[in-house]
């Protein structure tokens, strides 16, 4: 199948549902060949409907270390891997502190983050041999507080700085890593708030959640599967450490890349952007 990503193997984790399914089949629609993991019986189903193929399955629990160590072999058979996009995710618990079991927290906390870092480690040699990309998911609460969502906004400021770090170790290796923000995606997740009620999740952020579930409105979560696909792409090559937003940033515009490859402080996880705030330099970092 022809496109910008023929010929490339990636790996795409919580593929089954939600950004990640969405994600999936833009890939597969620009040419790339998949590994596909998630817990749900279903991946069989979306291999089968997925454009191109075969498609590979792993179902498995992202944060399962045991797990990715049994399918290493497989994730990349012939030692080359291309890309890794790690999109599993989850939302749980909703409410102020002290109203949700720690437990709960822990678990958020282990999917979101452990499980982005688990793919990177288990894919790592491989996509140093092809000079490879990954790409991490952002989400609310990275970038600005997120109240009542303390593990999900916790766990995503934490892969963004994550994502920068490895930006850095990973540079002369040739491998690059970016993450994304989506937007506000309506997806299952939201089903979590909604059964939490305003008491929990807040009357505001409820209510816009309830409305934009209605209506069916909320960001496209194409945006972030084209932005995906580009990330993966030799289109942008030199651009690495960077936090994405799918609707907001112009990305598509070849100046704007130009300044993501040239400037160390431009879409991180500070967000200067010289629109409210201007470049510093280090000395004054």
């Amino acid at each position: 199948m022809k496109g910008p990503l023929s010929g490339r193997r990636v790996i795409v984790t919580g593929a089954s549902r939600g950004i990640g399914l969405v994600v999936a089949s833009e890939l597969a629609a620009q040419g790339a060949q998949l590994v596909l993991i998630a817990r749900s019986s279903t991946l069989h189903d979306v291999a089968a409907k997925l454009p191109g193929g075969p498609h590979q399955i792993e179902a498995m629990d992202v944060c399962d270390a045991d797990a990715w160590e049994r399918c290493r072999d497989r994730l990349a058979p012939d030692g080359v891997l291309h890309g890794i996009v790690t999109a599993a995710g989850v939302i749980e618990p909703v409410g102020p502190i002290g109203t949700w079991d720690v437990d709960v927290f822990r678990r958020t906390l282990d999917v979101n983050l452990t499980g982005t870092l688990l793919a990177i480690m288990t894919g790592l040699s491989a996509l140093r041999s092809s000079h490879g990309s990954v790409i991490t998911f952002s989400g609310g609460g990275a970038t600005s507080p997120m109240p009542r969502f303390d593990a999900y906004a916790a766990s995503k400021s934490a892969v963004v700085r994550l994502t920068e770090n490895l930006a850095v170790e990973l540079k002369n290796d040739g491998v690059r890593v970016n993450s994304i923000a989506p937007g506000f995606v309506l997806t299952h997740m939201h089903d979590a708030t909604l059964e939490a009620g305003p008491g929990l999740a807040g009357a505001d952020y409820f209510e816009r959640t309830r409305v934009a579930s209605e209506t069916a409105q909320g960001d496209s979560p194409q945006l972030a599967a084209e932005l995906a696909t580009f990330l993966l792409s030799d289109s942008s090559l030199g651009i690495t450490g960077k936090l994405l937003s799918a609707r907001w940033d112009p990305w598509r515009d070849p100046g704007f890349q130009d300044r993501l490859r040239n400037s160390a402080h431009l879409a991180t996880l500070r967000r200067i952007d010289d629109q409210f705030f201007g470049e510093i330099s280090p000395s004054e970092a």
